[in-house]
């Protein structure tokens, strides 16, 4: 009887807990909304003219010279079509994370997963919700997006814009093709079989120059070398996209066999040689142009790589996994509407996104500035952007609207791109594209965000030298894991099952019921 009652205790504390914390969040959301609330209503953030949204987007290095001068050009031709007009800001990330957390208005954000994180925002009811309204306003946008909406949706509503971009990620290897081809006779395809494929290149190479390092490593690590599983709570558990088991299963990073011999095989490639011994304290690489092989990560088509002037040789690019299609991926770039917009704004935002995403040349004037200064057509409708516009408006293409509604760029007269370029892209993620069984899956981090915190420092005291192939997995792992599991590691990777299980029933049964709907 006594144990009977203390399990009640035990039942009631867990349930105030949970009252309490759903109670603590919707409180939080509710002052949020009403600071925003209070700031429009005095007049801060809000415009004179109902009609021009404040619009705030990503830069590193703020506005570009010229911004002004092409935002005013896009405005002339929005302002006839559609009767808006945005005063656009370009921010850096720290300025934007403070616009957020202090409730300050806008009408439109750059929200992503990588920079002011979308799943967070949306989850505390910081966007609108905009499921009925971008289906009644801007049927076309709505068309234009297609199944890349469910990266945007939270419980099944949709709150936010995707930006159609690179959606998946394939890695590359970058080769000195004058070296390897034409002193070695090797051949590079287009095509190689995994990360191991790139070895007899390397040990050419360190054959050749035994005091050099021939891969290009800093303390980065291989750019997307998690891209093959989902990520939760930072990489500390992952979701491989290909398992035995029928349904996906969250797993430790040490239980991930195909992670662990992607360590082993970086370290083996340290003890070889084929990789600077500082590689973990080295910032970037990209000043040493003898270095002979780099990674990237791109997509099918892409010409950065391939620019030798760039690095004084020709480069030829050779794919080795993807593309990857991941919720993550496909959060690369997002659009976001405050939650505190009227109903009539949110729609004047979804208008000015569906002319971004349908009107090419007006998509243009925001992609690279103004024709005949910034840039020019080339005769098959690529792009070439000006010395001016090099200088004065750079391209940045993901932080303002549709990449693929906007013209491709090519690097000079005489390296042109594909006009096509996305068709064939969106085509092989259609036919190749490696995809998570999870693309609609969302971990919600609140209720564990110690526990997260905590797991994240201690991963950060190994990441570095794990990605780099400096140390050894089999002896630095268990170090990390002991330390791990102390600090609540289970009780999270728990957390993240239930949760996972709780998505693919509420799944199911949203599918049964379509099911039943249907004629």
């Amino acid at each position: 009887m006594e144990k009977k009652k203390m399990n009640n205790r035990r039942i009631k504390t867990v349930r105030s807990r949970e009252i309490s914390w759903k109670y603590m969040r919707s409180l939080v959301v509710f002052l949020f909304l009403l600071a925003i609330a209070a700031a429009a209503s005095c007049g801060c953030g809000r415009h004179k003219d109902d009609t021009t949204l404040r619009w705030v987007t990503y830069s590193a290095s703020g506005a570009a010279m010229d911004a002004k001068e092409v935002i005013e050009a896009a405005n002339q031709i929005s302002r006839e079509k559609i009767g808006v007009e945005v005063e656009l800001e370009f921010q850096p990330s720290d300025k934007m994370n403070l616009m957020m957390a202090s409730g300050e208005y806008y009408d439109m954000v750059f929200t992503s997963s990588w920079l002011n994180v979308f799943d967070k925002r949306a989850q505390a009811g910081m966007y609108y919700d905009i499921t009925d309204l971008v289906r009644e306003e801007t049927p076309a946008l709505y068309e234009s997006v297609g199944k890349y909406w469910d990266c945007a949706k939270i419980d099944g509503r949709i709150m936010g814009v995707p930006i159609l971009k690179d959606m998946g990620a394939s890695q590359m290897f970058r080769f000195n093709a004058d070296y390897f081809e034409g002193k070695k006779g090797m051949e590079i395809p287009e095509r190689m079989d995994g990360l191991q494929s790139l070895e007899p290149f390397l040990k050419a190479y360190k054959e050749d120059y035994p005091d050099q390092y021939p891969l290009a490593m800093d303390k980065g690590g291989i750019p997307g070398y998690l891209n093959f599983v989902e990520r939760i709570a930072g990489g500390i558990i992952v979701i491989p996209y290909e398992q035995e088991t029928e349904l996906p299963q969250a797993m430790a990073i040490w239980d991930c066999e195909a992670l662990m011999e992607r360590y082993r095989l970086l370290h083996r490639w340290y003890q070889a040689g084929y990789i600077h011994p500082d590689a973990a304290t080295i910032d970037s690489t990209d000043a040493d142009k003898s270095i002979p092989v780099r990674f990237g990560v791109a997509w099918k088509g892409y010409m950065g790589y391939s620019n030798p002037a760039q690095w004084g040789y020709n480069v030829k690019v050779s794919t080795y996994e993807g593309p990857f299609l991941s919720r993550q991926s496909e959060q690369g770039a997002m659009f976001g509407i405050c939650a505190a917009c009227s109903r009539e704004r949110a729609a004047q935002c979804l208008k000015y996104i569906e002319l971004l995403s349908t009107d090419r040349k007006f998509r243009d004037i925001l992609a690279y500035g103004i024709e005949g200064k910034h840039y020019r057509y080339l005769e098959n409708g690529t792009v070439l952007q000006t010395q001016t516009g090099l200088n004065r408006y750079p391209a940045n293409l993901y932080t303002t609207g549709s990449v693929v509604n906007a013209s491709v760029a090519s690097i000079s007269e005489e390296i042109v791109s594909d006009p096509d370029q996305w068709k064939k892209v969106f085509a092989e993620y259609d036919t190749d594209g490696i995809y998570s069984k999870t693309r609609g899956f969302y971990y919600d981090t609140t209720r564990k965000e110690d526990i997260i915190a905590a797991l994240q420092a201690i991963y950060s005291d190994y990441a570095t030298e794990l990605r780099t192939g400096t140390s050894d997995p089999d002896v630095v792992i268990p170090k990390m894991r002991k330390r791990m599991e102390a600090a609540g590691f289970d009780e999270l990777l728990e957390d993240v099952q239930n949760q996972l299980k709780e998505w693919m029933e509420r799944g199911e049964d949203e599918q049964a019921q379509t099911e039943s709907e249907e004629p």
